[in-house]
């Protein structure tokens, strides 16, 4: 297989920029589901805008959203709604910023679907006309520093479950995530939810129900669920930006462009023998190759190949505009439903709303992912067998007395599993 990789000068401009690594943040240009970006937006106006990395206007948006339905009282209007008391809603509400509050809202949701559309039109170009040059893959500032390197879906997720904000601050995402925390706990103190969580905990509910705000608390449930969700889904582009950008970078360094020059690589000469080795897309890949010519292989031996993921084709017009949804775009959306409205009727039912926010939020994510895994079993099995034997092969051609060295570097690496071929004057390869 002959791979050809097109490579940019430094020093050209770069039309269709696919991200930039800063010491702060790790802009990457995503595709995303405009329908799932509305949803966001709905939930709280804003989160679409920061889910694009438009951090300005989501911030503002998110800004306004807390001012304006603090002082309207929407939520406890809401609240009064959902639980038959009609005449206090209407009486609750301020006429003055509900009427601000309406265009606005709806502008988030109009605009976080436009903005997304565009973005998945330029993120189409950046992944067609992506070069290893346009990446520098660390950053450093005197107060910061960012690199990439594969980090786990499952700790960003774990981390902003422990505390929103953590997960982003996990994959080096410092203004959404410090944001989201700052808001966070300003709900905490004025929804007074941490002392409600106490008396729960001892049995108290009528001293948590008493002591709870309820126009405050009613931001939690969106606030807690979009916080794990997001900070996946950057965590998951992030690791692909990274594998993408050191996998042109191995094949720009690491691969002869003539089969005729690749081809002894692969057969044994005199004394010469082979070793292939499987690894994922970390640092530690090319720690372990700078550390075999430290101790004299030849670049010209080393020959890696990233492996790709077969993907089925789409049209553009459906990568842009969005068909279908992923397993967390369901789980998540009703873990936020159920769990507002565990929220809401926890105010006239027995435990309270802290007890039915958290059973409503369980119960949507566990209804949510039996969903999703019912309606897509087969796509789910046939994804959850793949990717078990790595994702870049590396072979190195070496003396025989350089075998062990070679494969002591290699497994220090963790790599994922590797082979010697050698050949018997008899028998062939083995």
């Amino acid at each position: 297989m002959r791979w050809m990789v097109r490579e940019d000068t430094a020093n050209k401009n770069i039309r269709y920029k696919k991200g930039i690594v800063s010491s702060t943040n790790t802009s990457i240009a995503q595709l995303r589901h405009p329908t799932v970006v509305m949803w966001w937006a709905a939930a709280i106006p804003g989160y679409g805008h920061v889910m694009l990395s438009k951090y300005v206007k989501g911030f503002l948006l998110i800004f306004w959203e807390f001012v304006v339905n603090v002082n309207s009282k929407l939520n406890t209007a809401i609240m009064y709604t959902f639980t038959g008391r009609i005449e206090e809603a209407v009486e609750v509400l301020n006429i003055h910023w509900i009427l601000l509050y309406v265009p606005v809202y709806l502008y988030s949701i109009w605009d976080s679907r436009r903005t997304t559309i565009d973005i998945n039109k330029y993120a189409i170009l950046a992944d067609k006309n992506w070069t290893s040059s346009e990446i520098n893959p660390i950053s450093f500032s005197a107060l910061e520093n960012n690199f990439l390197d594969k980090r786990k879906n499952w700790l960003a997720i774990f981390w902003s479950l422990i505390t929103p904000g953590l997960g982003h601050l996990y994959v080096n995402r410092l203004p959404s995530g410090f944001y989201i925390l700052v808001w966070f706990m300003v709900v905490l103190i004025f929804s007074n939810t941490l002392p409600a969580i106490h008396y729960t905990f001892l049995g108290n509910f009528d001293k948590a129900l008493e002591v709870v705000n309820v126009q405050w608390i009613i931001f939690l449930p969106s606030m807690y669920c979009f916080a794990p969700y997001d900070a996946y889904l950057q965590c998951d582009s992030y690791n692909k930006l990274m594998a993408k950008q050191q996998s042109y970078f191995l094949m720009k360094e690491y691969q002869d462009m003539g089969f005729k020059q690749i081809c002894p690589i692969l057969t044994e000469r005199d004394d010469k023998m082979n070793v292939v080795a499987s690894f994922d897309h970390t640092v530690y890949l090319e720690l372990a190759i700078k550390e075999l010519e430290n101790h004299g292989l030849p670049k010209e031996d080393i020959f890696a190949v990233p492996l790709t993921e077969k993907k089925k084709p789409k049209k553009n017009s459906e990568i842009i505009r969005g068909s279908g949804f992923s397993l967390m775009d369901v789980t998540f959306a009703f873990g936020t439903v159920f769990s507002l409205f565990g929220v809401i009727y926890g105010f006239v039912l027995p435990g309270g709303p802290v007890t039915w926010g958290l059973i409503g939020v369980f119960f949507g994510w566990g209804l949510g992912f039996l969903i999703d895994l019912l309606v897509r079993k087969k796509a789910f099995k046939w994804k959850r067998k793949k990717g078990e034997g790595g994702e870049v092969m590396l072979m190195i051609h070496c003396k025989k007395d350089q075998i062990t060295l070679v494969k002591e570097i290699l497994f220090d690496h963790f790599t994922l599993g590797l082979q010697v071929i050698e050949e018997d004057s008899k028998n062939g390869v083995y």
